[in-house]
Order: structure tokens, then C-alpha cells, then sequence
């Protein structure tokens, strides 16, 4: 029995229709994907190359720098012997005496990136401006300290200089001043100085008492002439 071609062609056609209903995609499409109520596919190119084109960067977030800890000393000057018995007290007063009136209050700011060549403030004093300890040479008018030298230096309230900076002459020129000369132990709180010469050298940097005036002084040879006569000290922060 044969069939109308008009038949044929419709039997035909329906099977291809069927064929093409059970039949998956070549390409899953977002389009069909979506038409099927599925989620869109992710984009297959994130995160690669394509020719000619740079690939996106990928912004990270960076960890900002912790600033420097900031750390700040106050109290009294203690002064001690070598022996570590208690001589006495920086004073506030001219000349800063270690006997004889009341406790001079001080204050230091250390930071975690620098804890040399420290200034000591002079806080809630009755000494007139300026207000940093430091070395003076208080018109004696030689600055240089060292090794077999008996010159000596005051230890004054002076005007503040920068770290590392050579003596600054001050008045007429016959007095030179450096603030910027500690160092403090943050466990002991111990005060060491390191002076600077005009020349730019460094040298070893002693603090000794003279009983007879009660006042410091900062030398670089304790065993030559007044020097000698002095009794070397050491500088604590204490409350």
C-alpha cells in the first residue's frame, strides 16, 4: 500500500520534530537554559586569557602598616652610683642640682623605630624657657669631650636640637647646646647619653656627680684631672 506523497511528508516531518524534542543540545545556551528554568551558566572565560587582551587584574586588599607603638616616659630623674645606692634627685631648679628643692618632672617620647638620640622634657617646671635637658658648655667654649680631654660639659636645661645634631652655638656664640642625646632602657629605664663632638665624632659619653656643687656633668675621661675628682653616675626614669 502506498501512501499519498501529502501523507509522507507529514509523517516525516512529525518524526524529525520528535527526534529533535528528546534530543540534547549540542550547546547548552544560557537561553535554553533559562527557557528550562535552570540558572545561567557562569562566564567561561573568568579568570583566563583570551588572545590579545590582558587578563583582568584581581584587586587583593593589603594590610595597612601598623604605625610605629609610641612610648612615653615621665616621672623624676633618680641619680645613682656606680654601686647602685641612691645619690639623690635631679632638682627643679637653675642648675639642676641633685639636693636642695623639689624633684624636677620630666618627660620622654620613645617609638618602636627609634629609641636613641631621645629629648627629656622638663614638665610642670619653675625653670624659665627652654625646657630639654641636655649638654651645655654654659661659655666655657670648648664643645669637644673625648679620650685623655678634662673638658667637661654642664648638665642644663638647653634648647631642643635635632637628632644627631652637632653642639648648636646659642647667645654670643661662646656657649653651644645638644638636646637630642639619650637613650633610655625600657626595662630599667636607665639614661645613657651619647654626645656629639663639632667634628662629627662620638665619643664615649660619661655622667658624673660632683659632690661639691651637687651638680652632673658629662665627660669623656673619668680618670683625668677635675674629672677625676668626680663620681661617676648613672640616670634613671623612675615614678
Amino acid at each position: 500500500m502506498h501512501l499519498p506523497s501529502s501523507l509522507r511528508v507529514l509523517f516525516l516531518s512529525l518524526a524529525t520534530l520528535a527526534v529533535l524534542a528528546n534530543a540534547s543540545p549540542t550547546t547548552d545556551t544560557n537561553g535554553y537554559r533559562l527557557a528550562r528554568g535552570l540558572p545561567p551558566l557562569p562566564p567561561r572565560e573568568f579568570g583566563r586569557n583570551k588572545p590579545g587582551f590582558e587578563p583582568t587584574p584581581v584587586l587583593r586588599s593589603r594590610a595597612s602598616p601598623s604605625p610605629s607603638s609610641i612610648v612615653r616616659y615621665s616621672g623624676r630623674l633618680q641619680v645613682r652610683s656606680n654601686n647602685g645606692s641612691t645619690i639623690g634627685y635631679v632638682q627643679d631648679k637653675l642648675g639642676l642640682p641633685v639636693s636642695g628643692g623639689s624633684d624636677l618632672r620630666i618627660s620622654i617620647t620613645a617609638s618602636s623605630t627609634r629609641k636613641e638620640q631621645l629629648s627629656i622634657v622638663a614638665t610642670t617646671t619653675s625653670l624659665p624657657s627652654p625646657f630639654y635637658i641636655g649638654a651645655s658648655t654654659q661659655d666655657s667654649g670648648n664643645a669637644t669631650i673625648g679620650a685623655g680631654s678634662s673638658n667637661f660639659l654642664y648638665f642644663s636645661n638647653v634648647q631642643r636640637t635635632d637628632v644627631m645634631s652637632r653642639p648648636i652655638e646659642i647667645g654670643n656664640g661662646n656657649a653651644s647646646v645638644e638636646s637630642a642625646i639619650w637613650a633610655i632602657n625600657p626595662m630599667t629605664k636607665e639614661l645613657t647619653a651619647q654626645y656629639v663632638n663639632p667634628d662629627g665624632s662620638l665619643p664615649t659619653t660619661f655622667v658624673v656627680h660632683d659632690g661639691a656643687s651637687s651638680r652632673l656633668y658629662f665627660v669623656g675621661d673619668t680618670s683625668v684631672a677635675f674629672n677625676a675628682s668626680a663620681t661617676s653616675a648613672k640616670l634613671f626614669v623612675v615614678d
